[in-house]
């Protein structure tokens, strides 16, 4: 693709601190879901597959609407998008929150998917201020964002059925969710300025292409290095969210677990990724190289799906007998925490300047692809096979991925 050399709109210290705000405080929400998901839905009375279901909703919605609104951004800027991007969100949690019925669950699960598409519009943005050789290190403040939200999240959620709130009952998650979401909003209308300068958005539109991304996916394909970073990722986080998706599942049959033991588990998932993305990517990459550690990360991966369903049953949960589920976690946290701001990192020194946008939300779309195959297969598995299938599968998985991993990274030229 072309690097075509424009200047660029240089944000003050404070616009990237709001934009990491904007992040932290939707990822935040999503951290609070996503553990009571589950559980959520079993009140409507819903089967293993049906769960998945809700979890691919809204990876689907988040495949069709990444590439326009990543394209829609390189046009019209990324602060507009991000805005109305994070308003449905608060709206999506308001639908949540009084769903009479598994079916508008449903609906309110592929309203969020829609907004949080705009993740991928706030990975161009951090690439629009950063200069090539740091955009793994930018892209690691988003993924410290992500494992901010893990942490606080699924905290937040916890404390919350100890608060003087607990007797709104299951509503009190997703209404809390969207204040934090109303929140989000007004913070970014005041401190969020526009990345992108008139050059940039110009060229995007003189561009012209398929607002759907369809030209970005033809062009993607004919370049080989890029399709191969794409099908690595949809790879990657097709083994993961197979595991994030059955993780509730397996702790409840193996250990009786409920929304605050699993919560906890999100948790130390999400302080290992602060940990490994907001104070050690930096220096990693500096040492080894994106290469290695995408590699690394994957092998990583690999391991933590194979000893995860080695941990013996144990009802009532005992803590020391649990060892193995946390060391699992550990290895699967620091891998996907190295790997995948790697990955979109090399990805965005790859794609030409005036196509940050429409490339990172492109490789949202395959990571979205993923997630809508990864929780059905991982709870039709689970379903079928047993509590410990899902993760043995993911894992073999995970070394097909780490075999096109190396194929690729022996075509990529960039240094």
């Amino acid at each position: 693709m072309s690097d075509l050399q424009t200047p660029r709109a240089t944000p003050r210290k404070r616009a990237l601190l709001t934009v990491f705000l904007t992040i932290l405080l939707d990822l935040i929400g999503f951290g609070m879901i996503l553990p009571f998901l589950t559980f959520y839905a079993q009140e409507f009375h819903a089967t293993p597959l049906q769960i998945g279901l809700l979890f691919s909703s809204y990876s689907l919605t988040q495949l069709l609407c990444a590439p326009l609104l990543g394209r829609l951004s390189d046009r019209v800027g990324r602060r507009p998008v991000l805005l109305g991007s994070i308003a449905g969100s608060a709206l999506s949690y308001v639908v949540f929150a009084f769903s009479p019925s598994y079916a508008v669950l449903l609906l309110a699960r592929s309203l969020s998917g829609v907004a949080a598409a705009n993740y991928a519009i706030a990975q161009a943005y951090m690439a629009d201020v950063s200069p090539p050789e740091e955009r793994s290190k930018a892209m690691g403040l988003v993924g410290a964002a992500f494992g901010l939200g893990f942490v606080l999240g699924p905290a937040l959620g916890f404390l919350l059925f100890f608060s003087p709130l607990a007797h709104l009952g299951p509503r009190l998650v997703p209404l809390v969710a969207a204040g934090l979401s109303t929140l989000n909003l007004l913070i970014a209308a005041v401190g969020l300025p526009e990345s992108l300068s008139p050059e940039l958005r110009r060229s995007a539109a003189a561009r012209g292409g398929s607002w759907m991304g369809f030209a970005d996916l033809l062009a993607v394909w004919r370049d080989t290095p890029l399709r191969g970073l794409m099908v690595l990722f949809f790879l990657v986080m097709l083994c993961f969210s197979m595991m994030e998706t059955t993780l509730a599942l397996f702790c409840q049959a193996r250990f009786g677990f409920g929304y605050r033991e699993t919560s906890g588990l999100f948790v130390f998932v999400g302080i290992v990724l602060v940990i490994v993305q907001g104070g050690l990517l930096g220096r990693l990459v500096r040492r080894f190289g994106e290469r290695r550690l995408i590699l690394g990360g994957i092998v990583l991966m690999a391991l933590g799906l194979a000893l995860l369903p080695l941990t013996p049953v144990t009802i009532p949960p005992v803590w020391s007998k649990l060892w193995l589920v946390f060391l699992s976690l550990l290895l699967l946290a620091v891998g996907n925490g190295i790997h995948n701001p790697s990955t979109t990192g090399l990805l965005s020194r790859l794609a030409g300047e005036e196509a940050q946008g429409s490339t990172i939300g492109l490789s949202r779309s395959f990571g979205a692809l993923a997630r809508i195959l990864g929780p059905p297969a991982g709870t039709w598995i689970f379903g079928a096979a047993g509590t410990g299938w899902p993760f043995w599968s993911a894992g073999a998985l995970m070394l097909v991925a780490l075999a096109v991993a190396v194929d690729v990274l022996r075509r990529v030229t960039v240094v």
